[in-house]
């Protein structure tokens, strides 16, 4: 009975000595970073891009005439060898028209030859003779015309190359000079085809120098040269394409490989070089750092992302008056906030 006493003491006493008790407010701990100052460095930041490894000559191979697709022999990617059939057009109207250029030559002829006798025999008059000459020679023409569309009813292999792209299908209807095939020359020249933004395409010309890894071999780094660089955009993406001569080292190369590509301009421009810690909030070409003020508090200042090579990143539009930012640390800083800095 009297331990049960003495606990009922104990329980009574134990509120009245937490209630004198002294709560302790948690002190904020003062954030330590790194700051670095801010230069403004001369740089020739390279124009980042992606594209794929061509033959350095194409060619869009057409029938010379319109008609039916009767016959293609070849599909995309097939290699093929010089004076090769690659299509050919349904064959009744380009022969008719051959026939028909030929039976008004012959007759155009026989006029002729019937006029000239009589001409010699001074039954015919000069202008007879010349009109019959003239007839004569525009069936002659109508005919070579006729001939010559009838040999390009079909489509050679200029020399030996690649099938890139194959545009029409058999029965398809074909105007004249309505591209059928891309067409590749195969050899040891090759070039890298990109499209490039706007805000990219103006920062380079042709002759800047480039260095390329192809997916195929990502431990080489292949060169290359800017080529051509067109002067309007792409109705479908919005790029400009530029065309970059590859110097393929004696690789073995097919076209449609995948590339990376780093142009670099000849030119340099003024970028602040920051490291990647120093970037917040990123968000594609606009970011924010912390600057460093006289009172050692920290201030967001926005700035615009350039270019981002390896681990550091070129930026542009920091104020002047800025002379330190934080380097190491600004994750978690708030705007205002006291810092203490660290060496």
């Amino acid at each position: 009975m009297k331990r049960l006493k003495n606990l009922v003491w104990l329980l009574l006493i134990l509120p009245a000595g937490c209630r004198n008790a002294v709560v302790k407010t948690p002190v904020e701990e003062i954030p330590r970073v790194r700051v670095m100052k801010v230069t403004l460095e001369q740089a020739r930041i390279p124009v980042h891009s992606s594209g794929i490894v061509m033959p350095l000559e194409e060619i869009r191979l057409a029938f010379k005439t319109g008609g039916i697709v009767e016959k293609i022999n070849v599909r995309e990617g097939d290699r093929v060898d010089r004076g090769q059939v690659l299509a050919a057009l349904n064959p009744s109207e380009i022969s008719a028209n051959v026939e028909l250029a030929r039976n008004g030559y012959e007759k155009a002829l026989r006029d002729w030859t019937r006029i000239r006798n009589l001409y010699s025999d001074t039954v015919a008059t000069l202008e007879q003779m010349q009109n019959a000459t003239t007839a004569l020679n525009v069936a002659k023409s109508n005919l070579n015309i006729a001939i010559f569309n009838q040999s390009h009813s079909t489509i050679l292999a200029p020399e030996s190359g690649i099938i890139l792209r194959q545009l029409v299908r058999t029965n398809e209807m074909v105007s004249s000079g309505y591209p059928v095939f891309l067409f590749g020359t195969s050899g040891k020249t090759w070039k890298i085809k990109s499209g490039l933004p706007d805000r990219d395409v103006l920062k380079i010309n042709p002759g800047d120098s480039a260095s390329i890894i192809i997916d195929a071999y990502p431990e080489i780094i292949f060169s290359g040269i800017v080529d051509q660089i067109s002067s309007m955009s792409d109705p479908l993406t919005g790029t400009y394409e530029t065309e970059i001569n590859l110097d393929g080292k004696g690789y073995r190369l097919a076209a449609g490989l995948v590339a990376r590509v780093d142009i670099y301009p000849a030119g340099k421009e003024s970028f602040n070089l920051l490291p990647a810690g120093a970037i917040v909030d990123a968000d594609g070409h606009k970011g924010f750092i912390w600057a460093l003020t006289d009172s050692g508090t920290v201030q967001k200042t926005a700035i615009e992302i350039e270019r981002i090579s390896g681990q550091e990143i070129a930026v542009k539009g920091i104020p002047e008056g800025i002379t330190q930012i934080v380097s190491e640390g600004a994750a978690y800083l708030k705007d205002g906030q006291k810092v203490k800095i660290v060496n």
